[in-house]
């Protein structure tokens, strides 16, 4: 009975949500949990996975990467605009989008990275400008407009199965993976959690604080470059607003699983959480038939209510833990 409680006890209010609303949804549709409809879920889920892996190690610094929705749509839209010049699309005509759209998402997290963690210029400035100049970039390349029609050679990335299952999500299995790897089992990983925890301790103990946010924020501009692969393949289209909004769901993702915004606590573990419980929302929501408008209200309270629940209830235990400590004194 106690190992029950304890578990219980360690379920977070997030995933307590999580539960109601999968419970809800599940009631209120028909086939809500229904393999087809679980596996919609999931295909929509990788490319959110995928761009909150740089999101996660941006805020376990601390930090904010407000960049990456609009990195996701100009790597997409230049990988389309190629396609679409080369006519013919052959495996090397996929492999060089591909390459294009990891290219500009390295490029614009190398210049992030270089100006924040080198020259120390303040994040939310230099994500922000990064932000407008890719949707800026994606704007004017396309007059405003939508480019379609890609080769099934392409979509296969995002669309194909291999035994049953979408490579899309296999594809965001796989960076997942590498990047819990990354998070708990190098150094690097270890040198991220310090500084968020306090940059100075880390960098009296030796650690490069330059370097690693140097790093991070590369990783990040990287990751919402495959991102926009995963996204352009399975959309089948690339415009000015294809990535829009993907900052906000990653930052959700990573808090709703966990992850503190003031650093140094949570990880990407939770983030996978976070992400699966967005789009299930999303999903759950398009079904019921609410509008776009009203389902971004109601997503967006939903979400301010599950992260002031987390942040009341790790208060309240702060709190008891004090009292632990003055009445054992």
């Amino acid at each position: 009975m106690n190992k029950v409680k304890n578990f219980l006890k360690g379920i977070s209010g997030s995933s307590w949500a999580g539960i109601a609303l999968i419970i809800f949804f599940a009631v209120a549709i028909d086939n809500y949990l229904g393999s087809r409809n679980l596996m919609n879920i999931l295909r929509s889920t990788s490319a959110l996975v995928v761009v909150s892996v740089g999101m996660t190690m941006a805020i376990l610094l601390g930090e904010i990467d407000m960049s990456v929705g609009g990195v996701i749509t100009i790597s997409a839209t230049l990988a389309g605009m190629y396609m679409q010049a080369a006519g013919t699309v052959t495996v090397g005509t996929v492999v060089i989008a591909v390459i294009i759209c990891c290219l500009v998402g390295l490029a614009f997290g190398l210049f992030n990275g270089f100006m924040i963690g080198i020259k120390k210029f303040n994040f939310w400035l230099v994500t922000f400008g990064s932000m407008s100049i890719s949707f800026g970039l994606a704007k004017g390349v396309t007059n405003g407009g939508v480019i379609s029609g890609f080769d099934k050679k392409f979509q296969w990335i995002s669309t194909g199965r291999v035994l049953g299952i979408s490579t899309c999500i296999i594809w965001a299995v796989i960076i997942c993976i590498i990047s819990v790897l990354i998070l708990y089992k190098t150094r690097f990983g270890l040198h991220i959690y310090a500084i968020g925890d306090s940059e100075v301790c880390a960098a009296n103990s030796g650690i490069n604080v330059r370097k690693t946010r140097f790093w991070v924020y590369a990783l990040s501009g990287l990751t919402a470059g495959l991102a926009a692969v995963l996204l352009l393949a399975r959309t089948n289209s690339a415009g000015a607003t294809i990535g829009e909004g993907y900052e906000f769901s990653a930052i959700a993702a990573v808090v709703i699983g966990g992850t503190a915004m003031e650093g140094g606590k949570g990880g990407f573990k939770g983030t996978i959480f976070g992400a699966i419980f967005i789009s299930a929302m999303k999903n759950g929501l398009q079904l019921i038939g609410l509008s776009n408008y009203w389902q971004q209200v109601l997503l967006g309270v939903v979400i301010i209510a599950i992260i002031l629940y987390d942040v009341i209830n790790a208060r309240v235990r702060f709190k008891k833990s004090l009292r632990r400590v003055y009445s054992e004194g």
